[in-house]
Protein backbone atom coordinates (compact mmCIF):
# COMPACT_ATOMS: atom_id res chain seq x y z
CA UNK A 1 0.00 0.00 0.00
CA UNK A 2 1.16 3.45 -0.81
CA UNK A 3 2.85 5.34 2.34
CA UNK A 4 2.46 8.86 2.79
CA UNK A 5 5.58 10.40 1.73
CA UNK A 6 6.79 7.50 -0.53
CA UNK A 7 7.04 9.70 -4.03
CA UNK A 8 9.92 11.49 -5.62
CA UNK A 9 9.29 14.92 -6.32
CA UNK A 10 11.52 16.87 -8.34
CA UNK A 11 11.67 20.65 -8.29
CA UNK A 12 13.22 23.65 -9.96
CA UNK A 13 13.20 26.21 -12.61
CA UNK A 14 11.51 25.72 -15.94
CA UNK A 15 14.52 23.97 -18.28
CA UNK A 16 15.94 22.46 -14.98
CA UNK A 17 15.52 19.45 -16.22
CA UNK A 18 13.31 18.09 -14.25
CA UNK A 19 11.11 15.34 -16.89
CA UNK A 20 14.19 14.60 -18.81
CA UNK A 21 15.66 13.03 -14.70
CA UNK A 22 12.09 12.05 -13.71
CA UNK A 23 11.57 9.82 -16.79
CA UNK A 24 15.02 8.19 -16.15
CA UNK A 25 14.38 7.38 -12.69
CA UNK A 26 11.11 6.62 -13.46
CA UNK A 27 13.01 3.57 -15.79
CA UNK A 28 15.90 2.87 -13.26
CA UNK A 29 13.38 2.21 -10.35
CA UNK A 30 10.28 0.63 -12.46
CA UNK A 31 7.86 3.38 -10.85
CA UNK A 32 5.51 5.65 -12.31
CA UNK A 33 6.70 8.84 -13.57
CA UNK A 34 4.31 12.01 -13.41
CA UNK A 35 3.87 15.58 -14.96
CA UNK A 36 1.65 17.72 -12.85
CA UNK A 37 1.10 19.87 -16.21
CA UNK A 38 0.34 16.69 -18.40
CA UNK A 39 -2.61 15.73 -16.26
CA UNK A 40 -3.35 19.21 -16.12
CA UNK A 41 -3.84 19.85 -19.93
CA UNK A 42 -5.65 15.82 -20.11
CA UNK A 43 -8.47 16.98 -17.52
CA UNK A 44 -8.91 20.62 -19.30
CA UNK A 45 -8.17 19.36 -22.63
CA UNK A 46 -5.77 22.69 -23.60
CA UNK A 47 -2.36 23.20 -23.46
CA UNK A 48 -0.51 24.78 -20.78
CA UNK A 49 -0.29 28.05 -22.68
CA UNK A 50 -4.00 27.91 -23.84
CA UNK A 51 -4.82 27.80 -20.34
CA UNK A 52 -3.03 30.33 -19.22
CA UNK A 53 -4.38 32.80 -22.50
CA UNK A 54 -7.75 31.93 -22.02
CA UNK A 55 -8.29 31.50 -18.30
CA UNK A 56 -5.07 33.11 -17.06
CA UNK A 57 -2.06 32.08 -14.78
CA UNK A 58 -4.52 32.21 -11.65
CA UNK A 59 -6.83 29.35 -12.87
CA UNK A 60 -4.15 27.29 -13.94
CA UNK A 61 -2.73 27.24 -10.22
CA UNK A 62 -5.85 26.32 -9.13
CA UNK A 63 -5.73 23.31 -11.43
CA UNK A 64 -2.23 22.45 -9.98
CA UNK A 65 -3.78 22.73 -6.65
CA UNK A 66 -6.23 20.12 -7.30
CA UNK A 67 -3.82 17.99 -9.10
CA UNK A 68 -0.99 18.00 -6.07
CA UNK A 69 -3.86 16.92 -3.88
CA UNK A 70 -4.71 14.07 -5.76
CA UNK A 71 -1.29 13.04 -6.30
CA UNK A 72 -0.99 12.02 -2.60
CA UNK A 73 -3.17 9.12 -3.42
CA UNK A 74 -1.39 8.06 -6.20
CA UNK A 75 0.89 4.58 -5.95
CA UNK A 76 4.93 5.57 -5.53
CA UNK A 77 5.55 7.90 -8.03
CA UNK A 78 8.48 10.26 -9.56
CA UNK A 79 6.37 13.72 -9.93
CA UNK A 80 8.31 16.76 -11.97
CA UNK A 81 6.55 19.46 -10.67
CA UNK A 82 6.17 22.91 -12.82
CA UNK A 83 8.78 25.71 -11.78
CA UNK A 84 6.26 27.69 -9.99
CA UNK A 85 3.75 24.78 -8.21
CA UNK A 86 6.11 24.80 -4.86
CA UNK A 87 5.82 28.69 -4.78
CA UNK A 88 1.91 29.06 -4.53
CA UNK A 89 -0.95 27.75 -2.00
CA UNK A 90 1.36 26.24 0.73
CA UNK A 91 2.40 23.45 -1.97
CA UNK A 92 5.77 23.08 -1.12
CA UNK A 93 4.33 21.93 2.33
CA UNK A 94 2.50 19.47 0.61
CA UNK A 95 5.38 18.13 -1.40
CA UNK A 96 7.39 17.64 1.31
CA UNK A 97 4.81 15.91 3.40
CA UNK A 98 4.09 13.30 -0.14
CA UNK A 99 7.59 12.86 -0.53
CA UNK A 100 11.45 13.12 -0.81
CA UNK A 101 12.34 16.54 -2.77
CA UNK A 102 15.05 17.09 -4.95
CA UNK A 103 15.75 20.93 -5.88
CA UNK A 104 17.73 20.49 -9.70
CA UNK A 105 19.64 23.99 -9.43
CA UNK A 106 21.25 25.15 -12.55
CA UNK A 107 22.49 28.62 -13.24
CA UNK A 108 20.52 31.29 -14.95
CA UNK A 109 22.87 31.33 -18.07
CA UNK A 110 22.27 27.54 -18.83
CA UNK A 111 18.59 28.14 -18.40
CA UNK A 112 17.93 30.79 -20.79
CA UNK A 113 20.09 28.87 -23.22
CA UNK A 114 17.87 26.19 -22.79
CA UNK A 115 14.52 28.18 -22.40
CA UNK A 116 15.44 29.95 -25.83
CA UNK A 117 15.39 26.72 -27.09
CA UNK A 118 12.25 25.78 -26.52
CA UNK A 119 9.76 28.97 -25.47
CA UNK A 120 6.67 28.14 -26.87
CA UNK A 121 5.86 25.62 -24.45
CA UNK A 122 6.55 28.36 -21.86
CA UNK A 123 3.52 30.61 -20.74
CA UNK A 124 5.80 32.82 -18.43
CA UNK A 125 7.74 33.63 -21.26
CA UNK A 126 5.51 33.97 -24.04
CA UNK A 127 6.05 37.30 -26.09
CA UNK A 128 9.80 38.06 -24.64
CA UNK A 129 12.86 38.62 -27.30
CA UNK A 130 15.76 36.43 -26.40
CA UNK A 131 17.21 39.88 -24.82
CA UNK A 132 14.62 39.61 -22.29
CA UNK A 133 14.83 36.07 -21.47
CA UNK A 134 17.97 36.58 -19.01
CA UNK A 135 16.20 39.15 -16.59
CA UNK A 136 12.77 37.12 -17.06
CA UNK A 137 14.76 34.04 -15.92
CA UNK A 138 16.98 35.83 -12.57
CA UNK A 139 13.58 37.78 -11.29
CA UNK A 140 11.78 34.34 -11.54
CA UNK A 141 14.58 32.43 -10.07
CA UNK A 142 15.00 34.96 -7.16
CA UNK A 143 11.30 35.02 -6.24
CA UNK A 144 11.47 31.32 -6.42
CA UNK A 145 14.63 29.91 -4.34
CA UNK A 146 13.33 30.49 -0.98
CA UNK A 147 10.69 27.58 -1.82
CA UNK A 148 13.28 25.50 -3.42
CA UNK A 149 15.82 25.88 -0.79
CA UNK A 150 13.36 23.46 1.04
CA UNK A 151 13.80 20.36 -0.70
CA UNK A 152 15.34 17.45 1.18
CA UNK A 153 18.02 17.41 -1.32
CA UNK A 154 19.93 19.60 -3.76
CA UNK A 155 21.77 18.60 -6.60
CA UNK A 156 23.77 20.08 -9.41
CA UNK A 157 21.06 19.94 -12.36
CA UNK A 158 24.24 20.33 -15.08
CA UNK A 159 25.59 17.11 -14.01
CA UNK A 160 25.32 14.32 -16.55
CA UNK A 161 21.88 12.76 -16.17
CA UNK A 162 22.87 8.91 -15.60
CA UNK A 163 25.19 10.87 -12.79
CA UNK A 164 22.19 12.20 -11.47
CA UNK A 165 20.05 9.16 -11.60
CA UNK A 166 23.01 7.40 -9.43
CA UNK A 167 22.95 9.95 -6.93
CA UNK A 168 19.01 10.31 -6.00
CA UNK A 169 18.99 6.63 -6.63
CA UNK A 170 22.01 6.32 -3.84
CA UNK A 171 20.28 9.14 -1.66
CA UNK A 172 17.58 7.23 -1.16
CA UNK A 173 18.75 4.20 0.46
Amino acid sequence: MNQKGDHIVLVGMSASGKTSLGEALSIALNIPFIDPDEEIEKKVGKSISEIFQSEGEAQFRSYEQGIIRQLIDFPKSVIAVGGGLPCYNNHMDVILDIGRVIYLDLSVDVLVVRLIKNSSDRPLYAGLDASEFEDKTKALKSERERFYQRAHKHIDASTPIQELVKEVIEDLS
